[in-house]
């Protein structure tokens, strides 16, 4: 899937297209977990680990809660593409945006608010890739870029577009694809998805949650479609979500079909709750593949002069670098340390041990949790297809 080109991001940033609360509908999914205070992933997928190598910090309520696997992305704005004719543009918010590119640039478009009056647009320097950045991976032709000024108020409502084609423009071009809308409402009414896992081992299967949300406020009146594509731009599955119950939206999905890096576009549609249609798109990436290490069990705890060692087994079926972390916790949930290790590793069960600071320690039981083993030695890295749950220290403490 072709990725927005530079030049026409700043374009219809400059126009009021992109902006407020960001281009996440149509750009790859960020991790909030690539956050986290230890050492990312990427680097140590690209160092050389000669000998095991460990670390450990205090633990904050802001990392505990980045430490989560989940990945998740917030949009404000909508994708139409392969328009024609006449169609109706739902805005829900006071300062929407609109940009609408054409590929015949001698069609006339004309856009009308709800009560009919006629919309200001004006033309945005582009290049030659529409930047969908959604499911076209192919260049467009030569075309142009309209959008509404950056302080233009809107009333909401549907809008109306209407695109009029150029005399003889149909017979002078076939097999033409229409024109590309990208609304922004720019306004509380967001549409979340996450995946409850990234880095999954493709043989198992991961989640994709989709809620749209007004302010804090679920919205149930929704439909919410998944659309999920090969990392080479091939569109694998089309379906409908599941309703989970307070206007969360969830599938289940292997992701063997995806390459390393599949891409999953989520179309939501719906009401408010004052009876305004609304819509939204939401873009997530998928980044899998085999783990060549087990995560098996804690083989070990215990408490030295400087600090909690907590050894983890596990089994290593294709040698590499693996990465183990872990957050240490109190058993009310309150956050105490976090710590790491990576190593190289050949076949066959290894440990490696994570290690406490004695200093970052607190008085009474605690609890190990977000428990990770990761394959690094290719980027991205793969987690390990087994997991371990909360677990209680209690020997070492004794």
């Amino acid at each position: 899937m072709a990725l927005m080109t530079r030049r026409w991001i700043l374009g219809l940033a400059a126009a009021g297209v992109i902006g407020g609360a960001g281009w996440h509908g149509a750009l790859p999914a960020r991790s909030e977990g690539a956050q986290d205070r230890p050492v990312p992933v990427s680097t140590l997928a690209t160092a050389t680990l000669e000998a095991a190598s460990t670390d450990c910090g205090r633990l904050t309520p802001e990392d505990l809660a980045l430490s989560s696997s989940r990945t998740e992305t917030v949009s404000t704005r909508y994708v139409l593409e392969g328009v024609t004719g006449e169609t109706l543009l739902p805005v829900t918010g006071e300062k929407a945006c609109i940009g609408i590119f054409v590929e015949d640039e001698a069609s006339a478009t004309t856009l009308l608010t709800p009560s009919g009056l006629r919309v200001p647009t004006q033309l945005v320097p582009r290049d030659t890739d529409p930047g969908v950045a959604l499911s076209r991976a192919d260049e467009a032709v030569p075309g142009k870029v309209e959008a509404t000024p950056r302080n233009l108020a809107t009333t909401p409502g549907l809008y109306r577009l209407r695109i009029e084609e150029a005399s003889g423009a149909s017979g002078r071009r076939e097999g033409k694809r229409g024109a590309t809308v990208i609304v922004n409402d720019n306004n509380s009414l967001a549409l979340h998805v996450w995946l409850t896992d990234n880095l999954v081992d493709a043989r198992q299967t991961t989640e994709i949650h989709a809620q749209a949300r007004d302010g804090e406020k679920p919205l149930e009146k929704v439909k919410a479609t998944a659309r999920i594509y090969h990392e080479n731009g091939a569109l694998v599955l089309t379906r409908e979500m599941t309703s989970l119950g307070n206007g969360d939206f969830g599938l289940k999905i292997r992701p063997t079909q995806l390459g390393r890096f599949g891409k999953v576009i989520i179309d939501a549609e719906g009401v408010t709750d004052q009876g305004l249609q609304f819509r939204r798109v939401g873009l997530l990436e998928i980044a899998s593949g085999v783990a060549g290490g087990r995560l098996m069990r804690i083989a070990g705890e215990r408490l030295t002069e400087q600090g909690l060692e907590i050894d983890l087994e596990y089994v290593v079926t294709r040698s590499g670098r693996f990465h183990a972390r872990a957050n240490l916790v109190t058993p009310d949930g309150q956050p105490v340390a976090w710590a790491q290790a990576a190593a190289e590793a050949a076949t066959g069960r290894q440990i490696l041990t994570l290690r406490f600071d004695r200093n970052l320690l607190v008085s009474g039981k605690l609890m190990l949790r977000d428990i990770e083993l990761t394959d690094v030695t290719e980027f991205p890295g793969v987690k390990s297809p087994t997991r371990i749950g909360t677990y209680a220290v209690e020997r070492a403490l004794q």
